[in-house]
């Protein structure tokens, strides 16, 4: 249910959000019946009546204000609230009507007053009749909702009338049954006071207790009383409360439970321990655990009590746990004190191969599913047990297969009474010092046995560069004998790897490595060359490690990369002369991405364009990005119009899921250009704006304002915009690696900045492609790109 508000804030609304929605949403929420009299109620009708034909500025301001929103409402010119019931009737706010079509308005109000409803009264109900009592009025239309007050009876009407027939929509009958309503509550706040608590000693326990507490009415959500520790946590004064609704004082998030709780409230249900967010005074948030019951009159819902604790406290330190629980690098987790996993986090998840804590949880029950010697985790226990908390090292099984070592930290996790209710701790990823001192003490062993064979060069050297030994497998690798090498300078043979040695003893560094291709006896090799100093720094060791075969392996990655780029490039569209010249650039980085695109005519008029870029790096984004091509390319959308942009983009989004793609979505930009209506229709998903540029160099960011990228999310609704091409204009579609680009100070190069660069080459004389793809470069510094670049340039010269 949403709360009642003023006709100022209901205008504001509406023209920022669109007030038919707001008003749709508010009448399906607010309106609860009402008990209305019979025929024979017109005395308490009168009584009730009089308690509201005397109204204050405040109200009488606000009864305009809500008037002078019907017309807006409606696209009529006449709108009226009138109080009283047939032979005492006044007009109380109108717009638009003349003194005869007020009383005509008086005269019509008998209608939805005897029948309790909404009336409509058209002319054109049975051609060629008038309207009731007016066979010389202009008025065409009239509509009329009684206004019953909160004790049911009719106190007036809330009409519109028009000079034309017209017609109501069941959408609009219940608008104007809720502006009835929104008036009734503002003539409400005119007539009602909040009671007070009436026992004494009741007063003295509400005024007295550290809890919230509040009444208010089951009809209107009107607040009825306010305990002080209220006033006091939401920072309102005893004169404001006649005037607040519990709407008032609710955060947005927590409207519909509000509602659920009216709901049972309203069916005699109490509630306890339910969870509300408050908003102070000044709009600062406070968390409340409430208790809920209901009061009854003449065996009907009257009024709500409400317990409320404050637990803001708690819960900004439980969100502030929480945060640093999520947000951590390190692997955190809790434990039962059986030992399972109930809680750990996104770090932990990760670390362990997983996609999220969700799936971690659903595949592992217990630390010993991970152990790679299960048995230790009982160690562990017993470790805990006796000495009540445990750091260890151990090697343990990824999702995939892989091992990694951590270092684990566990303690006991105790409650406020000092009982051990589980386990907690975090854990780090230490695989890197492991394989650091494994290759440290591989070096201590060889250094050991330096004149043994090893499967790696091994070299001791003085620090003024001389061999002092070797072993036997890097003479060999040279086909020298041991003795040709000690006591002669480095670099005899491999000048890199000597100027590798005399760099190393310059510096304070202890350890470094380098990769040193050479070329051995004919024959290509590559060395990991460690090195390591030895005898306070006098010497050093350094160990080869031949990494040929991973030299080649990942030339061979390269190449396989360079055909799958060579591949989408072939599947690329040539360049156009006419009657649409079209010129493209497809530059693949190194690592594969997945831009691609294709222009074609869909009939001798109409051109389609777009340009994707799908998430990721390497084949698999290639993959993404070719298969939609093949989908656009056969128009292979079952019930898409490719001429409208948007039933290409939803059909797509329906088509292509995230979560089947191995969590890829793509962005994209398409257009359709009409070259007899010189008419470019396009629709954008998450992509970066098309650029068009006129004659004049003035510049247009083509975009629409639902730009989700595709497989993101379900059920989008795309949106098509269009622009009409001026002669001489140029448009260009590109993906965001022409712009994302970071520059030698730093800082990153932005898209304002290429739409910048696009404008001044637009005024030179020799303005292509290749010079916009020059100038960039400059920009970078480079002649690579970090990610894909694609490049379209359409040119409209008719």
């Amino acid at each position: 249910m949403s709360k009642l508000i003023s006709p100022s804030h209901l205008l504001f609304s509406s023209l920022k959000t669109g007030v038919r929605n707001f008003l749709r949403t508010l009448a399906a929420d607010r309106i609860t019946p009402m008990i209305v009299p019979g025929p024979d109620d017109e005395p308490e009708s009168l009584e009730a009546l009089s308690r509201y034909q005397t109204l204050d500025a405040a109200t009488q301001t606000a009864l305009q204000e809500l008037t002078d929103l019907i017309p807006q409402l409606f696209q009529m010119p006449i709108a009226a609230i009138a109080l009283g019931i047939p032979g005492n009737c006044s007009i109380k706010s109108q717009i638009g009507a003349t003194p005869d079509e007020l009383d005509l308005a008086c005269a019509w109000s008998v209608y939805p007053l005897q029948q309790k409803r909404l009336v409509v009264l058209n002319s054109l109900n049975k051609p060629g009749e008038l309207l009731p009592d007016a066979p010389q009025s202009p008025l065409c239309f009239y509509a009329g909702v009684p206004l019953i007050s909160s004790q049911g009876y009719p106190i007036g009407t809330l009409c519109i009338m028009d000079r034309v027939p017209q017609h109501l929509s069941a959408t609009q009958k219940q608008t104007l049954q809720t502006l009835a309503t929104q008036a009734i509550a503002t003539l409400e706040r005119h007539r009602i006071q909040p009671p007070a608590p009436y026992q004494p000693h009741l007063l003295d326990f509400l005024n007295h207790t550290h809890d919230a507490i509040q009444t208010l009415r089951l009809s209107d959500q009107r607040l009825l009383y306010v305990n002080p520790v209220w006033l006091k946590t939401l920072g309102y004064t005893l004169e404001e409360i006649p005037s607040m609704y519990w709407w008032d004082i609710l955060d947005p998030t927590s409207f519909e439970p509000a509602s659920t709780i009216l709901e049972k409230l309203r069916l005699r249900e109490s509630l306890t321990g339910v969870s509300l967010i408050l908003l102070t005074k000044t709009g600062d948030r406070v968390w409340v655990e409430a208790n809920f019951s209901s009061g009854w009159e003449r065996n009907q819902p009257d009024h709500a009590i409400a317990l409320l604790r404050n637990v803001t406290g708690e819960q900004q330190a439980r969100l502030k746990y929480e945060q640093l629980f999520e947000n951590t690098a390190l692997g955190l987790f809790q434990l039962t004190l059986e030992g399972r996993y109930c809680q750990i986090n996104s770090a932990l998840a990760k670390m362990y191969g997983y996609e999220s804590p969700t799936q971690f949880l659903s595949r592992v029950e217990h630390p010993r599913h991970l152990y790679l010697q299960p048995q230790e985790w009982e160690e562990c226990l017993q470790l805990l047990q006796t000495q009540g908390h445990l750091v260890h090292e151990v090697e343990v099984k990824r999702f995939d297969g892989s091992t990694i070592w951590i270092s684990e930290n566990i303690q006991p996790l105790i409650d406020i009474k000092g009982r051990t209710i589980g386990y907690e701790g975090f854990v780090q990823d230490v695989t890197p010092n492991k394989q650091a001192e494994a290759t440290v003490q591989l070096a201590r062993d060889q250094l050991q046995a330096v004149l043994d064979a090893v499967p790696g060069t091994v070299s001791l050297i003085s620090a003024d560069f001389h061999y002092l030994g070797v072993n036997r497998h890097l003479a060999a690798t040279y086909n020298l004998p041991l003795a040709q090498f000690i006591g002669r300078e480095v670099g005899f043979r491999q000048s890199v790897f000597g100027q590798f040695v005399r760099d190393f003893f310059a510096t304070q560094s202890r350890e470094a490595s380098i990769e040193i291709d050479s070329e051995v006896n004919g024959v290509f090799r590559s060395d990991l060359v460690i090195a390591k100093k030895w005898l306070e720094d006098q010497a050093a060791v350094f160990v080869g490690i031949d990494i040929t075969e991973r030299k080649r392996a990942e030339a061979a990655l390269k190449g396989e990369l360079a055909e799958a780029a060579e591949y989408v490039r072939s599947l690329l569209p040539l360049p156009l002369s006419e009657p649409v010249p079209i010129d493209s650039r497809f530059i693949p980085s190194q690592q594969l991405g997945g831009d691609c695109f294709d222009y074609y005519w869909l009939d001798d008029d109409n051109l389609a364009i777009y340009l994707l870029d799908v998430s990721g790096h390497g084949s698999r984004a290639a993959l993404l990005s070719v298969s939609v091509l093949n989908l656009l390319r056969a128009r292979f959308l079952p019930g898409t119009d490719f001429y409208q942009p948007y039933q290409v983009l939803t059909a797509l989004n329906h088509a292509i899921k995230m979560e089947r793609q191995r969590n890829m979505y793509f962005t994209i930009w398409y257009g359709v250009y009409n070259q007899v209506q010189r008419q470019l229709v396009y629709s954008c998903a998450g992509h970066p704006p098309a650029i068009l540029l006129s004659k004049d160099s003035t510049v247009q960011k083509l975009r629409t304002e639902t730009s989700v990228p595709i497989g993101m999310f379900p059920n989008i609704k795309y949106e098509n915009a269009s622009c009409e091409i001026e002669a001489g204009s140029s448009l260009y579609i590109f993906s965001d690696g022409i712009y994302e680009i970071n520059e030698p100070d730093g800082s990153m190069w932005s898209l304002d900045n290429f739409i910048e660069l696009l404008a001044q080459c637009r005024n030179s004389n020799l303005f292509n492609l290749e010079q916009v793809l020059g100038l960039v470069r400059q920009v970078s510094k480079a002649d690579t790109f970090h990610d894909d670049v694609s490049l379209l340039q359409v040119k409209f010269d008719f």
